[in-house]
């Protein structure tokens, strides 16, 4: 399971890169690369189930500097997709 969230950080800490270096060691969190960071920080969470998911977002708001954690998306992919289904009128290319 892939998840993309947006931290945003308390007004004191914004633009120092402390909180970021923090998040970055946490065992399957990315920031995302090329972005300067000011007081919203991009990542991506690599999980492997539900509640490491939410482990990881707990420990994220725990981390001093830290005023939100937003989650923006999450997929799953429980088994591959053989039968691809498309919305009435509209075709996959299958």
């Amino acid at each position: 399971m892939i998840a993309s969230l947006v931290v945003t950080l308390d007004c004191a800490v914004a633009g120092s890169s402390g909180v970021a270096k923090q998040i970055a060691q946490i065992p399957g969190v990315q920031l995302c690369e090329g972005e300067s960071f000011s007081h919203r920080i991009p990542i991506l969470i690599d999980s492997t189930d539900p509640d490491s998911l939410e482990e990881t977002t707990r420990r994220l708001q725990s981390i001093v500097g830290v005023a939100f954690v937003d989650v923006v998306f999450v997929h799953f992919e429980d088994e591959p997709c053989d039968n691809v289904v498309a919305p009435i009128g509209k075709t996959t290319g299958q």
